[in-house]
Parts: C-alpha cells; sequence; structure tokens
C-alpha cells in the first residue's frame, strides 16, 4: 500500500488454542523514501477485549465477529476480500449504511476510551452525500485509506 510519503507492509499472525482464535496481532513495516523504516506491532487478546467489552455501556461485537471486522482496518486494501463481510456486521439495523453509532460498537476495543465522533473527520473525507453515514462504497475507500494503521499508530 503505497502513499505519498512511504510505503506500507502488514503482517497478521493469529494464535490459536484449539478451534478457538485467542488473538490477532498486526506488525506494520512502513518503508519511507528515504529507506529508513518504522516498525509497529498491535495486538488483541480474546480476553482484553472481553474485559474492555464488559466495561463499556453500549452493545459491543463478540469476539469472533470483531476480528472478523478488525481485519479489513488493520489490513487496509490487503484485506479488500473481507470489506463487505465486516460492513455486514457492523450494519447492525441491516439498513445498508453504517453510521457513527454502529462504529462505536467496533471502536473501543481498538482505541480504549475513544469517543466514536474521532472517526467523523474521517467519515467525512469518504461520505460523499453528506449524510455522515458509509454505504458500501464508501466503507471500502474509508478502509482503503489505511483507517485502522491510522488508529493504531496514534495518528487520528
Amino acid at each position: 500500500m503505497a502513499t505519498n510519503d512511504y510505503q506500507a507492509r502488514v503482517d497478521e499472525t493469529i494464535k490459536m488454542h484449539g478451534n478457538r482464535i485467542d488473538e490477532v496481532e498486526y506488525v506494520y513495516i512502513e518503508f519511507r523514501k528515504n529507506g529508513e523504516h518504522d516498525d509497529y506491532r498491535r495486538a488483541v487478546t480474546r480476553a482484553d477485549y472481553e474485559r474492555v467489552a464488559a466495561t463499556i455501556q453500549q452493545p459491543t461485537l463478540p469476539f469472533d465477529k470483531f476480528i472478523k471486522v478488525l481485519r479489513p482496518f488493520m489490513m487496509g486494501a490487503f484485506a479488500h476480500d473481507d470489506i463487505p463481510e465486516a460492513f455486514r456486521l457492523l450494519d447492525s439495523d441491516h439498513s445498508g449504511t453504517i453510521d457513527i453509532g454502529e462504529l462505536a460498537a467496533f471502536m473501543p476495543a481498538i482505541l480504549p476510551n475513544s469517543n466514536p465522533y474521532i472517526l467523523l473527520h474521517h467519515i467525512q473525507q469518504v461520505d460523499k452525500n453528506n449524510d455522515f453515514k458509509l454505504n458500501l462504497e464508501e466503507f471500502t475507500a474509508l478502509i482503503h485509506r489505511g483507517i485502522g494503521r491510522d488508529i493504531t499508530l496514534g495518528r487520528l
């Protein structure tokens, strides 16, 4: 995935216990034009997710669904084929769009103590009809922009 200033690589590691996923880890390597690179790591364990989810005063996704949404957020265009499933899981009211409230069920586990409106700026950049909701095409554009990497690296 390339931007103006760097190219990025992301590796995904899934750790299982029996038939159950217990942890997912994403490692980003950003290569700058000058040849230097930075490495970043973000891991989410089932236990940590469930602990955070239990303290949130709003509905959250079960861990197994959460990681299906997490993958395209973290891998961006590298997980293009997973975007429709992530969209379907986030579209909890089956309206064909995702609004800020639906994103709130996902965000706290990757950005604890976050306010879902932190994404508003990013949503507005891809929200073609300015309804503050994302259809599948707009959601795909959001994912392709590398929103997960930006969240992980604190660039929001």
